[in-house]
C-alpha cells in the first residue's frame, strides 16, 4: 500500500509552500476573520465553520503551527492547577470532557494514562530555602541522622500538601482522583526513583501527538469548507500578514476592510484588502499588540472615537525549555498501552503516566514523561523574559532539566545532545523552547467587543492545548451573539454531523509518508503540512512507539 502510495506522490507531489497570492479584486464578504494559525486559532476557525460561518484563517508564518503551538509538551491536563471559577478551568473541563471523543473521531493517537503529582524528599528542602548544592551537600551528610529522626513531621507535611492536590482535583471534577502511598506508586510506575514519598493519581489526564492533535483542526475546517463550497478555495491562508494600522472599520454597514500581504513581500504588490463582518483576534502571544493595533484603526467617517479599546492585559512571555531523551534500545519488559485509538507496548525502563511535581500558583512545573514514541521528556521550565520571539536554548536550564530528570527517575540522565558517555542511562536526541503567552492578569482574556464585533483571545498559556477544543466553542457563541451566519451558507452545525469527517491516516502511513518525501510534510486531504513539532519530528525519525503501530 505504500508503495502504491509512492508511486502516486511520485508522479504529483504537492510543494510544501505558502498560501498562492489572494486575488487583488477579491471583493467577497466573510463572516469573521481569524488572525493566527495556532492550535487556538485553527480551533476557533473549525468550530465556526461547523456553526455555518463563512470564515478565513490568516497565518502570516509560511507554516500552521510555529510558535507555542509547536512547542508544546502534548499532555492534555484536567484544569487542577487553574484558579477556582476561572474561564480558563471552565473551557478546560469542557475541552476534557470532548477530547477522547474528538481522538476517536479524528483518528488522533493518545494515551489514556492519568498522571501522578508526586512529592519528593527535596520539595521540603526548597521549601526551605532552595536546592543544596554540591558542597552543600557534602556538609549536610553529618544532619542525615536528624533528618531521619524528623521524617514523621517531613511525612505530614507531604501528606498535606497531596491533600491539598487531591482536594483541588476533586473541585475541578476529578472525583476519581485518589491518594497513593509511596508503595501503591511504586508499583504503579516501576519507572520511578525510590525515593517518591507519595502521590496522587489524576486518570483524566492523556497523552497525545501534540502536532497531530491540532493538525486535526486544519483538515476538518478545510474539509468543512470544500464540502460547504466555499467561496474562496482555501479558508487557511498562510504567509500573509494582518495591518491593522492599515485597515478600516465602516460605522454605516458594520464592515471591517483588513489590510494583508504576504509576509514576505514588502512592496506592497501583493496587497489584499479582506473584507468581513468580525474579527477574531488569536495572535498569541502578540494577541496584545494585535488589539493595541486595531485600537487606532479609522473608519469611514474618520470619527475620533476608537471602535476597539486599548488592552488592558499585558502579554508576558515565558519560556519553556524541554529536554528529550532517546527511546529504549531493547524490547524487553514491556507493558502493554490500550487506548480508542491504537495499542502498543511501551517499555518498563519509561514513565508511563505524566510526572508532576506539587503545582504552585505560579506553574505546574518540570513534568517528567515518555512521548506517544517512547522518549523520555523532561519539561517545561517556566522563565519569564521580555523577548517576545528568544527561544535560544540555555545550557544551565539544560543541566537543570537533567538534574531533575535524573532524580525523578533515580538513574543519570545526560545534560549534552552530544554526551554518548556510556554511564549515561539516557542520551539526549533533542531539545526545545516554547515561549507561551502568559499575560499580567492569571485567566485566560478573552473578549468580545460588541459594536466593532472584534474579539480578542489572549492570556492562553501553556494549557491552550488542553482547552483548545473548548476555547473554539467559547468564541463561536460570543461571535453568535453579535452576527448570525450568511443565510447563504446553509446548515449550521447539526447540519454538518450528518457530514461524518475525514480521520487523519494511520500514523504509521504518515511516518512512511514523511521519510518518502523528504522535505520535513506530510500530505493530508489534499494539503501540504510542515511538521513542526519537535516531538512528533524525533518520534517519526526514530520510528520507535507508536510510529511502528499498525504495520
Amino acid at each position: 500500500m505504500v508503495m502504491l502510495w509512492a508511486r502516486q506522490v511520485a508522479t504529483q507531489r504537492l510543494a510544501l509552500t505558502a498560501s498562492p497570492p489572494l486575488p487583488p479584486d477579491m471583493v467577497h464578504i466573510y463572516d469573521t476573520v481569524i488572525i493566527g494559525g495556532g492550535v487556538v486559532g485553527l480551533s476557533i476557525l473549525r468550530t465556526s465553520l461547523l456553526q455555518g460561518y463563512n470564515a478565513i484563517l490568516l497565518e502570516r508564518n509560511p507554516h500552521l503551527l510555529n510558535g507555542a503551538s509547536g512547542r508544546n509538551s502534548g499532555v492534555i491536563c484536567t484544569g487542577v492547577d487553574a484558579p477556582s471559577g476561572s474561564l480558563e478551568r471552565a473551557l478546560i473541563r469542557d475541552s476534557i470532557s470532548r477530547v477522547r471523543e474528538f481522538c476517536e473521531e479524528f483518528n488522533i493517537p493518545m494515551r489514556e494514562c492519568g498522571s501522578v503529582v508526586c512529592m519528593w524528599p527535596w520539595d521540603e528542602e526548597e521549601e526551605c530555602g532552595g536546592e543544596d548544592s554540591d558542597e552543600e551537600e557534602k556538609k549536610n551528610e553529618t544532619t542525615s541522622s536528624i533528618r531521619d529522626n524528623d521524617s514523621r513531621s517531613d511525612m505530614s507535611l507531604c501528606h498535606e500538601r497531596l491533600r491539598h492536590v487531591l482536594h483541588e482535583s476533586h473541585i475541578a471534577g476529578d472525583t476519581d482522583a485518589s491518594y497513593l502511598d509511596s508503595q501503591t506508586i511504586s508499583t504503579l510506575e516501576p519507572a520511578l526513583s525510590s525515593q517518591c514519598r507519595g502521590a496522587v493519581h489524576i486518570p483524566g489526564e492523556i497523552v497525545v501527538d501534540p502536532w497531530l492533535f491540532p493538525l486535526a483542526y486544519a483538515a476538518h475546517a478545510r474539509e468543512l469548507a470544500k464540502r460547504r463550497k466555499h467561496e474562496f478555495d482555501d479558508v487557511i491562508q498562510t504567509g500573509r500578514e494582518v495591518d491593522l494600522s492599515q485597515s478600516s472599520f465602516d460605522r454605516k454597514t458594520g464592515l471591517w476592510s483588513i489590510v494583508t500581504r504576504q509576509s514576505d513581500c514588502n512592496d506592497g504588490k501583493d496587497t489584499v484588502v479582506i473584507t468581513a463582518r468580525s474579527v477574531i483576534n488569536a495572535a498569541g502571544i502578540d494577541s496584545d499588540i494585535v488589539q493595541l493595533s486595531a485600537s487606532s484603526v479609522n473608519t469611514e467617517t474618520r470619527q475620533s472615537e476608537c471602535i476597539v479599546p486599548p488592552p488592558d492585559f499585558e502579554a508576558r512571555p515565558r519560556r519553556g525549555q524541554y529536554i528529550v531523551y532517546s527511546a529504549p534500545s531493547d524490547d524487553t519488559n514491556q507493558d502493554t498501552v490500550q487506548s480508542a485509538t491504537a495499542q502498543w507496548k511501551v517499555p518498563r525502563t519509561v514513565p508511563i503516566r505524566p510526572i508532576q511535581p506539587v503545582p504552585t500558583d505560579r506553574t505546574k512545573g518540570i513534568f517528567v514523561y515518555s512521548s506517544l514514541y517512547d522518549q523520555i521528556v523532561a519539561g517545561p521550565t517556566a522563565l519569564d523574559q521580555s523577548s517576545r520571539t528568544d527561544d535560544t536554548l540555555d545550557e544551565n536550564v539544560a543541566k537543570t532539566l537533567a538534574h531533575h530528570a535524573s532524580r525523578v527517575l533515580g538513574r543519570q540522565m545526560g545534560s549534552s545532545s552530544v554526551q554518548t558517555d556510556p554511564d549515561f542511562d539516557r542520551n539526549i536526541v533533542g531539545e526545545y523552547v516554547g515561549v507561551r503567552p502568559g499575560s499580567s492578569k492569571r485567566d485566560y482574556q478573552i473578549q468580545l467587543h460588541c459594536f466593532s464585533k472584534f474579539i480578542t483571545v489572549g492570556g492562553i498559556r501553556s494549557t491552550g492545548l488542553t482547552a483548545s477544543l473548548g476555547i473554539g466553542r467559547h468564541v463561536v457563541q460570543c461571535l453568535l451573539s453579535t452576527i448570525v451566519p450568511t443565510p447563504v451558507v446553509v446548515g449550521g452545525e447539526e447540519a454538518c454531523k450528518s457530514l461524518p469527517p475525514t480521520p487523519l491516516p494511520k500514523v504509521y502511513e504518515l511516518v512512511e509518508q514523511y521519510h518518502y518525501r523528504g522535505d520535513g510534510a506530510v500530505e493530508v486531504g489534499g494539503h501540504v503540512y510542515k511538521v513542526t513539532h519537535p516531538l512528533t519530528r524525533i518520534g517519526w525519525n526514530a520510528r520507535t512507539g507508536i510510529a511502528n503501530v499498525g504495520k
